[in-house]
């Protein structure tokens, strides 16, 4: 997805919280939507590529990974890094959630917990910003997302 679809994806999730989505029919709470299985790619922002060097923009671009969520609080994590396979188990738990936007809990098996952010669009994708610093001595950026598409 271009820069340029992702904004325009931004804008109309706004307008659609903004104004309650007119006639679509209500989709269940986002923690609702979450459970099943979804793989993920990675989206570099056009801006974040022109101040990263281009063999970093190509390890962000290559990111992939799967995760599985389930009702009871479980889930597990399958991906590739550097060419290499790894997988982890742990469980989730919803923080907040508003319109389209969800927090959860991650709670990973070594007992390291983070908040992490998913942004439905429909039922079948969601996204999870990725932020980063550009560079050493940058400010916290926003780098791209990773988008999540359902696979069952």
């Amino acid at each position: 997805m271009g820069m340029q679809r992702f904004a325009w994806w931004v804008l109309t999730l706004v307008a659609g919280v903004a104004w309650g989505c007119g006639s679509r029919s209500p989709l269940p709470p986002p923690a609702e939507r979450l459970p099943g299985k979804w793989h993920g790619e990675m989206i570099v922002y056009e801006e974040t590529q022109s101040r990263l060097p281009p063999e970093k923009v190509a390890e962000l671009a290559k990111m992939q990974m799967d995760f599985e969520f389930h009702p009871d609080g479980s889930m597990a994590l399958m991906g590739v890094h550097d060419g290499k396979a790894y997988t982890a188990q742990g469980r989730w738990q919803p923080v907040r959630q508003e319109g389209d936007v969800l927090v959860i809990k991650s709670i990973e098996q070594t007992g390291t917990e983070k908040d992490i952010q998913i942004e439905f669009d429909g039922s079948d994708t969601f996204y999870i910003p990725l932020n980063g610093r550009p560079a050493p001595d940058a400010e916290v950026a926003e780098l791209g997302a990773m988008r999540f598409t359902r696979l069952r």
